[in-house]
C-alpha cells in the first residue's frame, strides 16, 4: 500500500511535533514547516522546511514542494499559531495584526492552496487546530480568541464548499496539555484553574489527542465538525 502524506504547519515543537511523531509511527510521510525554530528531532520519511504561512507566495511554494516530493497531499494539519496577550485597552496594533495574520490569515492561505490540490485528487483531509478560546472568553486574549473563532467559521464554510470534491474539513479544540514544550512553564495556579473547569478534573492526554488526529485524518464521511477534545464544557 502506498504511504499517505501529511503536511503539518508549526511542526518544529509543541503539539505540531507530537503530531509529526504520531503520523510517522503510523507509517505516513511527514512534511513539516516552521517559521523560526528549526526542529530538534528527526524522523524517517520526512522533510521540514522554513515557511511563513502569512505569505501567500511562500504557502504556494510549500504546497508545490509537497506535491513534487510525494505526488499527493492526503492530509493537512493547520497547527501553527501564536499568542500576544494583553487587555484590549493596552493591545498594540502589532499585537493584534500578528496574531490575526498568523492564526487566521495563515490558516486561510493554507486551506485555499491545499484545496486546489485536493479538489483535483477528489479526496483529502484538512484539520484546523482551533481552541476553546473561540467559545469562552478569557481576559487578555481578544486577538487569540477572535482568530480561533475565525478558524471555526472558516472550517465550516470550507467544508461546505469542498464537500462535493470528496474533501473533508474539520477543526479540533486540543485542550490544555503537557509534555509538548509549550505548556511546561504553566503555573500551578493556571493548571488548577483548568482542572476546575474540567468535568473530569484533568488536562488533555497528548497521546490520546494525537491518536485522535491520526484517526480523524482518515475518516471520509465526517466534515464541517468542531471536535472539542477537552473535558471543559463550551
Amino acid at each position: 500500500m502506498e504511504k499517505k502524506t501529511v503536511l503539518i504547519t508549526g511542526a518544529s515543537r509543541g503539539i505540531g511535533k507530537q503530531f509529526a511523531l504520531a503520523f510517522c509511527q503510523n507509517r505516513w510521510n511527514v512534511f513539516g514547516c516552521y517559521k523560526n525554530i528549526t526542529p530538534d528531532y528527526t524522523i524517517p520519511n520526512s522533510q521540514f522546511t522554513k515557511t511563513d504561512i502569512t505569505n501567500l507566495d511562500e504557502v504556494k511554494k510549500l504546497i508545490g514542494s509537497v506535491v513534487n516530493k510525494y505526488n499527493t497531499i492526503d492530509c493537512v494539519i493547520n497547527n501553527a499559531s501564536i499568542t500576544a496577550s494583553s487587555t484590549i485597552f493596552k493591545m498594540t496594533d502589532e499585537m493584534w495584526k500578528s496574531v490575526i495574520e498568523t492564526n487566521l490569515s495563515g490558516t486561510f492561505y493554507m486551506v485555499k492552496e491545499t484545496l486546489k490540490t485536493m479538489m483535483k485528487q477528489k479526496n483529502g483531509s484538512i484539520i484546523n487546530i482551533a481552541s476553546i478560546s473561540a467559545f469562552k472568553s478569557y481576559i487578555g486574549d481578544v486577538n487569540y480568541s477572535a482568530s480561533k473563532a475565525g478558524v471555526v467559521a472558516l472550517t465550516k464554510t470550507a467544508a461546505r464548499e469542498a464537500g462535493r470534491f470528496g474533501v473533508t474539513v474539520n477543526a479540533v479544540l486540543p485542550g490544555f496539555h503537557f509534555a509538548t514544550g509549550t505548556t511546561d512553564n504553566a503555573s500551578d495556579q493556571y493548571t488548577d484553574a483548568v482542572k476546575k473547569e474540567s468535568v473530569l478534573n484533568t488536562t488533555t492526554d497528548i497521546k490520546e489527542l494525537t491518536a485522535f488526529i491520526v484517526f480523524l485524518a482518515q475518516i471520509r464521511t465526517v466534515s464541517g465538525q468542531i471536535f472539542n477534545f477537552d473535558s471543559r464544557l463550551i
